[in-house]
């Protein structure tokens, strides 16, 4: 399997997004926030994608949100649920509370030098590799149109369907 280093979908700091154990679903305005994963990544594949979403917390295999990189993904690491979601341009801005920064320090501390992929819905929003613990308090997604960052800040708000 061909390895790639960065798919499509550019993160900078997403990976501080992703932790585990952030208790109670948040909310925005009554709406549940959905949850990114955390998962680290064993090959990724560029081509067509059909993997249905990955849903368990087992090792598997899941589509980056295009459908044009297949990545084989190790079990979860874990979930962070934003706070706050906003965008501005390409990027989608996301604030966590201070269970996720706790928890994220350790995750990306076991992770440095490792390509973690972060997952909405079960399908793949970026793959960066992880240069440095990430331990601040938010994060910002960088997505390759203004339309698709929008669509991703609205479907962590709940307010669309994937």
């Amino acid at each position: 399997m061909r390895t790639r280093a960065m798919p499509r979908v550019c993160v900078l700091v997403a990976v501080a997004l992703l932790a585990t154990g952030c208790g109670a679903a948040h909310t925005r305005g009554g709406t549940p926030m959905h949850s990114l994963q955390l998962r680290l990544v064993t090959s990724s594949t560029a081509g067509t994608c059909s993997a249905p979403p990955l849903t368990a917390d087992g090792p598997g295999t899941a589509c980056d949100r295009e459908g044009t990189t297949t990545y084989v993904l190790g079990k979860s690491l874990g979930t962070v649920t934003p706070t706050s979601v906003t965008t501005q341009g390409h990027g989608v801005y996301l604030e966590y509370d201070q269970a996720g920064v706790d928890t994220m320090r350790e995750v990306t501390t076991s992770a440095v030098d490792k390509q973690i992929a972060i997952l909405l819905d079960g399908k793949v929003l970026g793959a960066p590799v992880v240069k440095e613990p990430l331990t601040t308090r938010s994060g910002e997604l960088a997505l390759a149109t203004p339309a698709e960052a929008e669509a991703v800040a609205a479907e962590l708000r709940g307010t669309t369907t994937p």
